[in-house]
C-alpha cells in the first residue's frame, strides 16, 4: 500500500501579493523612520543631560566660592566684634 500525498494549491491574486509586499515595505519604511526619530530624540537627551551636568557643575563651583566669601565676611565681622568689645572696656 502506498501512501498518496494530499496536496492542496491556493492560488493567490497577484494584486494580493503586491500588496502584501507593499505593506510590508511600508512597514519596514516606518520602522525605520520611527528608529531614526528615536535615534535623533536620544542624541538630543544625551546633549542635554551634558548641558544640565555641565550647568550643575558651574553652580556647585558658584556656590562653593560663595560658601569661601561667606566665610570671609564672617571672619571680619567677629575681628570687628573683637575690636568693638575691647573699644569698649
Amino acid at each position: 500500500m502506498e501512501q498518496q500525498r494530499l496536496t492542496v494549491r491556493y492560488e493567490v491574486p497577484i494584486t494580493w501579493l503586491i500588496g502584501g509586499f507593499g505593506v510590508v515595505a511600508s512597514s519596514l519604511f516606518y520602522a525605520g523612520w520611527q528608529a531614526s526619530d528615536l535615534k535623533t530624540q536620544l542624541e538630543s537627551a544625551v546633549r542635554l543631560g551634558k548641558e544640565v551636568m555641565q550647568t550643575q557643575q558651574a553652580m556647585s563651583k558658584e556656590l562653593m566660592e560663595l560658601k569661601v566669601k561667606d566665610q570671609i565676611i564672617d571672619a571680619k565681622i567677629v575681628q570687628i566684634e573683637q575690636r568693638l568689645v575691647k573699644v569698649e572696656k
